[in-house]
């Protein structure tokens, strides 16, 4: 009669199993696709047709009825100060990061910028603006897209793949924030307009892509806090969204174009976040 096995081995577990990164080379190159293609449509769509440049005129007009108050002083204040603070950034993250994660991951943030800022400047001087209203203003500006949301976004993108993953979440929070503020501030002080944010941010994401592939030290699943961080903007953005709409007891062109750049920046930030993925101690 059998009987039961008194000194049976516990079953073995297997080893958990690793998330394996998305950022394959398939992936980058669809992203990269899909911004170029967005930037275009935002360009035929935006500057090339009348009902685009109609609302965006009208924002550029809101924000000219809004000029003098204590939003466009402070906006006017943090787009002055843009340059310093974006080289006093990425000069601390390439101070940390040639420490502590070497030249390879230093030189491809500084590539980020570099890339960003130029191929912006590129298509700045490149892209006219049809006149195709009887009146308008500033039908002759060449705004499209904006140079000081690209270099904003891309030392945002720059100091998260330079610094080390322990300094990454504090420190992104805060550039992140300064980075949002230069969105909202180069539309509220009628720097820029709408489009020219959207674009801005479609191209440092398609920089940032392959950047953040070619980084050897960006592997395993997105931290807790990127995911955290998603939650709180689920919740949050439709809040700020409303308010904003709801100014002045109505929507307005220019509530609605910081709205709209409110969630698209934010998106963006959340994007760049993603790419960078770095988990918090590398594979056995």
């Amino acid at each position: 009669m059998p009987t039961a096995d008194t000194h049976a081995r516990p079953p073995i577990a297997s080893p958990p199993r690793r998330r394996m990164p998305w950022r394959g080379p398939s992936q980058v190159r669809w992203l990269v696709i899909v911004c170029i293609s967005v930037v275009a449509a935002l360009y035929w769509g935006a500057v090339n047709t009348e009902a685009g440049q109609a609302y965006e005129d009208a924002v550029l007009d809101g924000a000219a009825q809004a000029s003098g108050g204590l939003a466009d002083t402070l906006a006017r204040a943090l787009l002055k100060l843009t340059p310093l603070v974006a080289f006093g950034v990425l000069l601390g993250a390439v101070v940390v990061g040639r420490r502590r994660r070497g030249w390879a991951a230093v030189l491809l943030a500084i590539g980020i910028v570099v890339v960003s800022a130029g191929l912006v400047q590129l298509l700045k001087h490149a892209l006219t603006r049809p006149i195709l209203l009887d009146v308008g203003i500033r039908r002759w500006d060449q705004s499209f897209p904006s140079g000081h949301t690209a270099l904003a976004l891309s030392v945002y993108a720059a100091t998260l793949l330079a610094i080390p993953v322990r300094h990454r979440r504090i420190v992104g929070v805060v550039v992140g924030l300064w980075a949002l503020g230069v969105c909202l501030a180069v539309v509220a002080s009628g720097w820029h307009r709408p489009s020219d944010v959207f674009a801005a941010a479609l191209i440092v994401v398609a920089v940032a892509a392959p950047a953040a592939k070619l980084d050897p030290g960006t592997f395993g699943p997105m931290p807790e806090t990127g995911r955290t961080a998603a939650l709180i903007a689920v919740g949050v953005l439709p809040v700020a969204t409303a308010s904003l709409v709801l100014v002045d007891d109505g929507p307005s062109a220019l509530s609605l174009g910081l709205a709209a750049v409110l969630v698209w920046s934010t998106w963006t930030l959340l994007a760049l976040w993603r790419l960078d993925r770095r988990a918090t101690r590398p594979p056995a």
